[in-house]
C-alpha cells in the first residue's frame, strides 16, 4: 500500500521521483510507525513535511524519505535564537580526546582506521594495486568509506586488512568515524548485480578498462588546440584551448585521479596530472574531491563543495543568507569564469597549510607536494609560451583571459548542476547527513543524472553522477550500463532517483534553484542533526 501520492504543478524534466519538488511525485515504501520522525521545510513555495521511515526492505537503521503536502507554515527561529553547527572534521581529533596526529608515538606511523580498528599501512605500500598516491588518502583518518566505495570486491580489501599489523593501543575513539558503504543494503544490492552482470570475470580489472580510445581522443584534441593557440595566439585560440582544458578536467584527469582510467597505476597517475597542466592541482583535487566531497556528498558541514562557494554563492538553505544573494542567479555568470583563479589561490594556500579546507593532507608525500609547484610552472609556461616565439603580449593576455574564462565557465556549469537542484537537497538535515543515512541512499538522494551516452563521453561520466558516486573506481565508459541497474534497484527499494533528459534541462532547474536559494530563509541551523541515528554511521557525536 503506497504511503502517499502527491502531484505538484511544477515544470521539470525529472524522470524519477524526487524528495523536494517535482512533477508526478510518487514514493512507495512500507512504514513502521515506530520508525518515523518528521520536520517541516519549505521548498520552492511548497511546504512539505519530511518523514524518515525505516522500511521493511531495509535494516531498521536505514532511512528513506517520503513527502506529504501540508499547508502549515514553517517556523524559522530568529537569528539570535539559532546556534551554529559544530561538527568535527573527519581528520582532526574528537574534542577532549587523545590526538594521534600530534602524539609522538603515532606521528610518524602510516596509520589508518578501518571499521573501528587501527592499522599500520606501511607494509602494504609496495603491494597496493592502485598505487601509493591513492593509498595515501587513507593515512591519518578513518578510511572505511574510501576503501568500501573504491573496491568492487569487498572481500578482497577485507582480506588485505586481516594481514596488516594492528595498532593495539591506538586511540581509535579519537578519530571521527566515516560512513560505511558495506552496511547499505541498497549499495550491496547494486554492487552485487554490477559484479555479476557487467564484470563476471573476477580479478581481471575489467571495470578499469575501456577508456583508452576516449583518452587518446581527448589528449589528441588538447594537443591540437594547443598547437593552434601557440601559432595563432589570441582570444579565439584561447577559447578553444579552454574547451580542451575543460574536457580534460571533466574526463581523464578526473577518472585518472580516481584510479579508474586504467588498470596500470602509472597511466592513472599520468592522466591525473593533466589536472596540473590545465591549472589545477592533482594532489589538492584528490583530497578535496575524494576525501571530502565523495564521502560526505552534500553534507553542509563536511562536503567542501557545499561551503567553499560562500559567501559569494549560496547553494544551500542551511547556510547564512546575505542581502546580495538575491542577485546570485545573475552575477553567477560573472563568478563562474573566475573559478580557475579561485583554484589557483586555494592550491597555493593548501600547499602551505597542508589543508584543502575539506581535508587535511595527512598522507601527502614530498613528491606529491612538489607536483603543486611543478604543475603551476608547467601550466603558466604553456600559457605564456607563445611570447618566446614572437606572439605579442596583448595577444597572449587576451588568449590567457579567454582560456581561463571559457574553461572556468564550462567546468563550473557542468560540475554544479548535479548536486544543486532541489531534489538533491535534504533541508531538514544539517551537518551530518552522511552519517545519519544509509550510505547508498545518501548518494542517490544528493545527486542527479542527466543525459546518457553522448553526455557520458563528453563529461567523463559526470552527467551520470549517481553512478559515479556509487562506483568512483569504475571507468566512466561503463556508467550507462550501470545506470540501468541503479534505476531498477532504486525502484525496488523505494528510493528517489533523479534523472534529467538533457544538460539544458537540468541547467534550467539549477538556475531556478540558485535563484530560490538567494531568497530562502535559513533553515536547520542547529547544533546537531534532528534525526540522529547512532547505529548507522556516527561521526562520534554523543
Amino acid at each position: 500500500r503506497p504511503l502517499v501520492s502527491v502531484k505538484h504543478r511544477v515544470t521539470t524534466r525529472t524522470m524519477a521521483a524526487t524528495i523536494v519538488s517535482f512533477a508526478g511525485l510518487r514514493l512507495n515504501a512500507r512504514a513502521r510507525s515506530s520508525g518515523a520522525a518528521s520536520s517541516r521545510v519549505v521548498a520552492r513555495g511548497v511546504t512539505l513535511r519530511i518523514q524518515h521511515v525505516a522500511p521493511a526492505r531495509l535494516s531498521r537503521a536505514s532511512l528513506v524519505t517520503r513527502a506529504v503536502a501540508t499547508p502549515a507554515p514553517v517556523t524559522v527561529p530568529e537569528p539570535e535564537q539559532r546556534e551554529a553547527i559544530s561538527a568535527p572534521r573527519p581528520d582532526v581529533a574528537m574534542p577532549n580526546m587523545q590526538d594521534p596526529w600530534n602524539d609522538p608515538k603515532w606521528k610518524d606511523t602510516k596509520w589508518t582506521v578501518y571499521r573501528d580498528v587501527a592499522y599500520d599501512l606501511q607494509p602494504f605500500y609496495d603491494k597496493h594495486p592502485g598505487g601509493e598516491w591513492l593509498l595515501n588518502l587513507a593515512i591519518g583518518r578513518d578510511c572505511t568509506a574510501l576503501i568500501e566505495s573504491y573496491h568492487l570486491r569487498p572481500e578482497v580489501s577485507t582480506a588485505r586488512f586481516s594481514k596488516l599489523p594492528v595498532l593495539e593501543d591506538f586511540p581509535v575513539t579519537a578519530v571521527p568515524r566515516a560512513p560505511r558503504p558495506n552496511d547499505s543494503p541498497l549499495y550491496n544490492s547494486i554492487r552485487d548485480r554490477v559484479r555479476k552482470e557487467l564484470f563476471p570475470r573476477e580479478g581481471k580489472m575489467e571495470h578499469r578498462m575501456g577508456g583508452d580510445g576516449a583518452a587518446a581522443t581527448i589528449v589528441g584534441t588538447a594537443v591540437a588546440c594547443y598547437a593552434i593557440y601557440a601559432n595563432f595566439t589570441g582570444p579565439i585560440a584561447g577559447a578553444m584551448l579552454g574547451l580542451a582544458g575543460a574536457w580534460i578536467g571533466l574526463t581523464i584527469q578526473h577518472c585518472g585521479n580516481h584510479g579508474a582510467m586504467s588498470p596500470k597505476t602509472w597511466v592513472n597517475n599520468a592522466l591525473g596530472m593533466t589536472d596540473d597542466l590545465i591549472g589545477g592541482s592533482s594532489l589538492m583535487w584528490r583530497y578535496h574531491h575524494q576525501v571530502s566531497h565523495h564521502i560526505h556528498c552534500n553534507d553542509n558541514a563536511l562536503d567542501q563543495d557545499v561551503y567553499t562557494a560562500m559567501p559569494l554563492l549560496r547553494f544551500d538553505a542551511r547556510q547564512p543568507k546575505k542581502w546580495f544573494h538575491k542577485f546570485q542567479h545573475i552575477y553567477l555568470f560573472a563568478a563562474f569564469p573566475l573559478m580557475q583563479l579561485a583554484f589557483q589561490v586555494g592550491d597555493i594556500k593548501g600547499l602551505f597549510t597542508r589543508d584543502c579546507e575539506g581535508a587535511k593532507l595527512h598522507g601527502a608525500t614530498t613528491l606529491e607536494l612538489a607536483t603543486v609547484v611543478i604543475g603551476k610552472i608547467a601550466h603558466f609556461g604553456l600559457l605564456l609560451g607563445p611570447i618566446a616565439w614572437g606572439a605579442s603580449g596583448a595577444a597572449v593576455v587576451a588568449g590567457v583571459a579567454s582560456f581561463i574564462a571559457v574553461q572556468g565557465m564550462v567546468l563550473a556549469c557542468t560540475f554544479a548542476v548535479s548536486h544543486n537542484v532541489a531534489e538533491t537537497k535534504v533541508p531538514e538535515d544539517t551537518g551530518g547527513e552522511a552519517w545519519e543515512r544509509d550510505w547508498g541512499i545518501q548518494q542517490l538522494v544528493t545527486s542527479a543524472d542527466w543525459g546518457d551516452k553522448v553526455g557520458n563521453f563528453f563529461t567523463g561520466g559526470l552527467n551520470l553522477q549517481v553512478e559515479h558516486h556509487l562506483f568512483p573506481a569504475i571507468c566512466f565508459v561503463h556508467y550507462p550500463a550501470i545506470r540501468k541497474i541503479v534505476a531498477e534497484e532504486a525502484e525496488k527499494f523505494g528510493v528517489p532517483y533523479a534523472n534529467y533528459r538533457t544538460l539544458p534541462g537540468i541547467f534550467a532547474e539549477f538556475l531556478k534553484f540558485v535563484k530560490d536559494m538567494g531568497t530562502a530563509d535559513q533553515i536547520g541551523d542547529v547544533v546537531e542533526a534532528k534525526h540522529k541515528n547512532k547505529s548507522m554511521c556516527p561521526l562520534g557525536f554523543a
